[in-house]
């Protein structure tokens, strides 16, 4: 469990590089969080190879952009119509139908059966 612990405090710290780096892109607080562009993770690839040194590895990077696009506040900001944004905030592209149905059951896979499971098992004691 600390092990799982640790993971999320270093898919935080990335996450809060993401924010400092691209702050029209990534936000901290849930009802700023906007849908990202699609294919972001290559441009946000294209500027960490250009670092002298990295501060941790893609496959961290990764991890933590999942992480962030995981959250409850970005699948529930994926509604129809809604602007994608750049890593500079300018809007490229739009959520469509399809991505927003995507959303909205990832959301409910996630976020809404373990409060179900947790309320019945209230109800059981």
């Amino acid at each position: 469990m600390k092990q799982n612990n640790l993971v999320k405090k270093d898919r935080l710290l990335i996450i809060d590089w993401l924010i400092e780096h691209f702050p029209n892109a990534f936000f901290k607080k849930p009802v700023q969080v906007k849908p990202l562009q699609i294919g972001i993770f290559d441009d946000i690839i294209e500027f960490y190879d250009r670092l002298e040194s990295p501060p941790f590895s893609k496959k961290a990077l990764r991890e933590a952009l999942n992480y962030y696009s995981s959250s409850p506040a970005y699948l529930s900001c994926q509604k129809v119509n809604t602007a994608r944004v750049d890593l500079y905030g300018n809007e490229v592209d739009v959520v469509t139908e399809e991505q927003a149905k995507y959303a909205h059951q990832r959301f409910q896979t996630r976020y809404t059966k373990s409060d179900k499971s947790s309320v019945d098992s209230e109800k059981a004691e």
